[in-house]
């Protein structure tokens, strides 16, 4: 057995919870090998809008959010000189009068984590985006700190220093089969050659459920379709905070080339089902593209005079409680799973990394916190449950 083909620890997957685990095992001093059957961020990662908030409502996402945007605003001095494309804008996610004492509730647990973060009555909001029209809403949160990353420089830079301290990366590597003995996979089969470890990560976000089942194990996590459409923004508009909306159930972010970013907060598109993650419609039908912007021009008037510049759809890996899974392999002794991110993965990828990394390592959870993330939660009735009727936003 080659020693360039055998790891401590082996991470099948690129994207952004594939490389942040390989970098904080490779941090501890672990012999870390990493898959991508493409090029790092090629799937998901690539196409997320990549926003970093805190805002949620379960005290331990909250804190992970936090921790997370710690390391993205202080990436270069934590990687070594890298760039993950910070951009602080702000994030002002906007209820309805009736949800107003539910939001102020969620930002008192968030300050006593040490959020920043304070509540802005409706007739404040324009403050924060003049050409809001702020009809039917009851008040928002407000985090100034809050941004957005460059996803593919964000992905590919934590890869470069994961390299730098020892990981071999290699791309263009599918796994078609493991290697077991017993209860223990001993290594994965490639196109190119096997591959050996003492234990294997599996990173592989929506194709997780095919993955899993060379290994006779079904996990709850579904693969589905979710729309992007960028809105080239009329000339007089300035840039924008990033902006959750729950009456029309959207969200927003600022974008080069004077573009606004946009997507959904409506957990019905968790219906629109994909079958192979490998094949499927990458279009945003026409019926979508007016539904955005009609929903985009009923808060922001002035944008009747923007365009459509492009659209896509993209995929998230979605569990029944919308958070992901962060556990061992039942039935397997050395094979952990961190996967179903339901689109909240990339803001949290720093603290959910670090904690798949000690998971690994020590063969528990960090010291102090619930670990909220098992792979039979769903079984056990024991899902994750925020406060908000969207799941979506956690």
């Amino acid at each position: 057995m080659s020693r360039k083909n055998h790891a401590d620890v082996l991470v099948v997957g690129g994207g952004i919870n594939g490389v942040s685990t390989t970098f904080h095992l490779a941090q501890a001093g672990l012999r870390v090998i990493l898959l991508e059957k493409d090029d790092i961020a090629a799937g998901p990662t690539g196409h997320s809008g990549a926003i970093i908030r805190q805002h949620y409502s379960h005290e331990v996402t909250a804190r992970m959010a936090l921790e997370s945007l710690r390391f993205w605003e202080n990436f270069s001095d934590i990687t070594g000189g890298g760039d993950a494309g910070f951009r602080r804008t702000g994030f002002l996610l906007a209820v309805r009068p009736e949800d107003v004492e539910g939001l102020k509730a969620n930002l008192e647990l968030q300050k006593r984590v040490g959020i920043r973060t304070f509540f802005v009555p409706p007739e404040e909001l324009t403050r924060y985006f003049p050409y809001m029209d702020p009809h039917q809403l009851g008040g928002a949160a407000y985090e100034p700190d809050a941004g957005y990353c460059a996803p593919v420089l964000a992905a590919t830079s934590l890869a470069r220093a994961a390299r730098a301290r020892g990981a071999h990366i290699h791309t263009g590597h599918r796994v078609t089969g493991f290697l077991t003995q017993g209860q223990r996979v001993l290594g994965v089969q490639t196109p190119l050659g096997d591959f050996y470890a003492d234990r294997i990560v599996l990173a592989t976000g929506p194709w997780s459920p095919g993955v899993l089942r060379l290994l006779g194990v079904e996990v709850n996590i579904t693969p589905i379709r979710v729309k992007v459409v960028l809105f080239r923004r009329p000339a007089n508009l300035e840039d924008h905070p990033i902006y959750g909306d729950f009456v029309y159930a959207f969200y927003m972010r600022p974008e080069t080339g004077h573009q606004t970013f946009m997507g959904s907060l409506d957990p019905a598109e968790a219906e629109d089902v994909v079958p192979d993650p490998d094949h499927f419609d990458r279009r945003v039908p026409m019926d979508i593209l007016n539904e955005y912007g009609e929903k985009l021009v009923r808060r922001f008037p002035a944008m009747a005079e923007g365009r459509v510049s492009s659209s896509y759809a993209a995929l998230y890996d979605v569990t029944p409680d919308w958070h992901p899974v962060v556990d061992r392999v039942p039935g397997w002794d050395n094979v952990y799973l961190l996967a179903g991110g339901s689109g909240h993965c990339f803001k949290l990828s720093p603290a959910l990394g670090r904690r798949m990394a000690h998971l690994v390592m020590h063969d528990r959870w960090v010291d102090d916190e619930p670990h909220l993330f098992t792979f039979d939660r769903f079984e056990k009735g024991a899902q994750v449950r925020g406060q908000y009727a969207y799941s979506i936003l956690g």
